[in-house]
């Protein structure tokens, strides 16, 4: 065991220390009387360091009679706790004499006030210490039992939500799995894509099967449809004005009876008697204000009537007393229905001869609209738009109506509304027709709707008339937009420009990769379009679309996308609103396209540079009109079919052979005829065996043109001399017939 020496001289002289100390032991302390100088001083305390080798000087006389002698200290514990021997005031020494003061090493005294001792120590706060060195929580370690991890919400089972036009790397995030592993299942699916490719929502909802996820493609217009949930207080909430949509069969007279409603005639500004745009009005009925949608009925006007259905309360399904239910009819019942709206079926014309409410009530029941005459729950009214007879018991119906459903919305709030149409204007540019559901919109209000954004500059009502504001439930026109959204937008109020712009940007940048999406899945394979040329059976048609208003171009892309596209593929190369340009002009020059316009015309020098440059424009008022013609413009692009006409049909009985003309077949006609040069099978046990033409026809030794039924004759065929008794010969003829859509 290690021993320590000390050397305590007895008289006042340099004092030698020895210390033979283990590396790592602790300073020891010598009993009372003696004088104590640890062994590694020098290396703990800077002032030791500093000290000059060799004797040291004692500064306190050793007491009388003690001479030097050596003390044998134990081996102390290697981590010594502290006592009150560690530290403590200057005790006396023995005898009397001046005590000495005892060498503590103590790492936490630089760290306590003065005057203040360790925990647990004499001069110190009882109780544990208040900071532990870092070294002694080396080696701790507290055993807690862990619970599982909860990983119920990541199942396969969970439904994912994925943005339509998604790349290869947000499909992957969005899945939660590694990029590679997303494009080895394309991969595997056939198509090779990159990392920023925008997929089609089939090969999203193929590739999340491939994988086991369940999926929700959700695009803009989809987000766009979700109601919002407001919770206003009901002190705030004020009845708004009913908004009805006027639906039904073309025809129908749904223009005239709410022309007869509101007094104004709009049906002779009509092309063919069509209403074209979405029209919105008010009507006062008593002290009560009313708002009116129009709806085309046309079935190219699909999507407008269903947006009509969306943002209404109330719809009146117009039935011709005279005419009964039609297609349209349905589909606006259809739509109506979706929409969760109650329905009021308006029977017109009941002035007209051969008009009978009666059969229209019967035949509306099989389409589940049961009169509340007969115990059902939808109202039925008789009205006539000529003699307006029956108009008041309209509007008394739909205000009971909608009177149920309490219609209430918050005044003095952020204007939130749907854009019913839009148009560009020469004169005044973007013209944007909103119909306000929440809120107040006024003049200088930031607003953002779709992609488009703007101020608001101007406002105009159903009449025409300025106004500074429209409240819940008004139909506005609102000048000031940067550009013309598309029919079906949410409108919002920003809280500033900054802000507008912001989301605008946001917006748009789904919608084109939505449309990049759906580009490249109408996309021809690189196969199939190498396929196609060799063969000379895949031709382009290209197309430039101009329309006065967002949704009427919206009906002749829509109806374009339904023609058939097999063989003739159509390129929607532009498409926007407003007049022809110059811009669209040479834009169907280097396209080689087709400039088609509806309800508008060239403006400025674009009818001369179309001449110069060789593109034909072509405008319309009506749109099944286009589609007719764009039809039959497709169909003469589409190559000639051939068609096969049966001739006859010849037995053969004999064969000779001629060291000239080589083997003759004896032949007897049984049907029809047989011609030289004519197309002929040779059917052999009921298998066509070659396919040839007719050389030579004889009959007995004169070459004839023909040989009819019920005679005999001699044939020679093209290249064939394997012709044998029993054979029997088809002869037939084609034709090439155009072909259409």
């Amino acid at each position: 065991m290690p021993q320590v020496r000390k050397v305590v001289p007895a008289a006042p002289q340099p004092v030698v220390e020895e210390a033979v100390v283990e590396p790592e032991t602790p300073a020891v302390v010598a009993p009372e009387g003696t004088a104590e100088a640890p062994a590694d001083a020098a290396a703990q305390t800077p002032d030791a360091a500093a000290k000059p080798s060799g004797p040291v000087p004692h500064k306190e006389p050793p007491a009388p009679g003690m001479g030097p002698k050596i003390i044998s200290v134990p081996e102390p514990p290697k981590r010594p706790k502290r006592d009150e021997t560690r530290s403590g005031p200057v005790r006396p020494g023995p005898g009397g004499g001046p005590g000495r003061r005892r060498v503590v090493i103590d790492s936490q005294a630089s760290r306590r006030p003065p005057g203040v001792g360790g925990p647990g120590g004499p001069g110190g706060p009882g109780g544990p210490q208040q900071r532990r060195p870092r070294r002694r929580r080396r080696g701790r370690f507290v055993e807690t039992e862990l619970s599982a991890i909860d990983t119920s919400a990541h199942t396969s089972t969970d439904t994912v939500r994925i943005n339509s036009g998604s790349t290869v790397k947000d499909v992957a995030e969005y899945l939660g799995v590694g990029v590679p592993e997303v494009i080895k299942q394309l991969m595997l699916m056939g198509e090779l894509a990159t990392l920023t490719q925008t997929l089609t929502d089939e090969a999203i909802l193929v590739l999340c099967e491939a994988l086991g996820k369940e999926v929700e493609i959700v695009s803009a217009a989809d987000e766009d449809e979700l109601e919002e949930f407001w919770d206003d207080d009901e002190d705030d909430l004020i009845e708004r004005p009913p908004v009805v949509t006027i639906m039904g069969h073309v025809d129908h007279g749904k223009t005239s009876l709410l022309d007869a409603i509101r007094e104004a005639d709009v049906v002779a500004g009509e092309a063919g008697g069509i209403t074209q745009h979405i029209g919105a009005y008010q009507v006062h009925h008593g002290d009560r204000l009313i708002t009116f949608l129009d709806t085309p009925g046309h079935e190219a006007f699909t999507a407008m009537r269903a947006r009509g259905a969306r943002v209404t309360d109330v719809a009146v399904v117009v039935v011709a007393a005279d005419d009964g239910p039609k297609p349209q009819t349905d589909e606006a019942v259809d739509h109506a229905k979706a929409a969760q709206v109650p329905i009021i079926v308006a029977v017109n014309k009941i002035d007209k001869e051969g008009a009978d409410p009666m059969r229209v009530r019967t035949e509306m029941t099989q389409r589940q609209l049961q009169p509340s005459e007969w115990g059902g729950d939808t109202e039925y009214v008789d009205v006539s738009a000529k003699t307006r007879e029956g108009l008041d018991d309209l509007l008394d119906t739909i205000l009971v109506v909608t009177e149920l459903a309490e219609l209430r919305a918050v005044r003095d709030a952020p204007a939130s509304g749907v854009v019913i149409e839009s148009k560009l204007d020469p004169g005044r540019g973007s013209v944007v027709t909103v119909l306000i559901q929440r809120g107040t919109l006024r003049i200088g209000d930031a607003v953002v709707a779709g992609q488009s954004w703007g101020k608001v500059k101007a406002m105009t009502d159903y009449t025409g008339a300025r106004i500074d504001e429209a409240l819940p439930g008004d139909p506005v026109e609102v000048l000031g937009f940067d550009g013309v959204p598309d029919a079906g937008e949410s409108v919002r109020s920003a809280e500033n420009e900054r802000a507008a712009r912001t989301a605008a940007a946001e917006r748009g940048t789904r919608l084109k990769n939505e449309a990049q999406a759906r580009r490249a899945g109408r996309k021809v394979s690189f196969d199939e379009l190498f396929e196609g040329i060799q063969k000379g059976v895949l031709k382009d048609l290209n197309l430039v679309l101009k329309a006065d208003v967002s949704g009427s171009l919206e009906a002749f892309e829509d109806e374009i996308a339904k023609l058939p596209q097999d063989e003739v593929v159509v390129n929607i190369i532009h498409s926007g609103v407003g007049g022809i340009n110059e811009s669209d002009v040479m834009l169907a020059a280097a396209s080689d396209a087709v400039i088609l316009g509806f309800n508008v015309r060239p403006v400025g020098d674009a009818r001369a540079m179309s001449d110069r440059e060789g593109v034909e424009i072509r405008t319309y008022a009506v749109i099944y009109k286009a589609l007719d013609e764009l039809r039959d413009a497709m169909s003469g692009m589409l190559e000639p079919e051939e068609v096969e006409d049966a001739l006859g049909q010849v037995e053969i009985r004999q064969t000779f052979r001629a060291s000239k003309l080589g083997v003759i077949a004896g032949s007897y006609v049984t049907e029809g005829k047989i011609m030289r040069g004519s197309r002929v099978r040779i059917v052999r046990d009921g298998t066509v065996i070659y396919e040839t033409t007719v050389d030579s026809l004889k009959r007995h030794q004169d070459d004839v043109r023909e040989v009819a039924q019920g005679f005999e004759c001699g044939i020679v065929l093209t290249n064939f001399q394997d012709v044998k008794e029993g054979d029997v010969l088809e002869a037939f003829e084609t034709r090439k017939v155009e072909r259409t859509l």
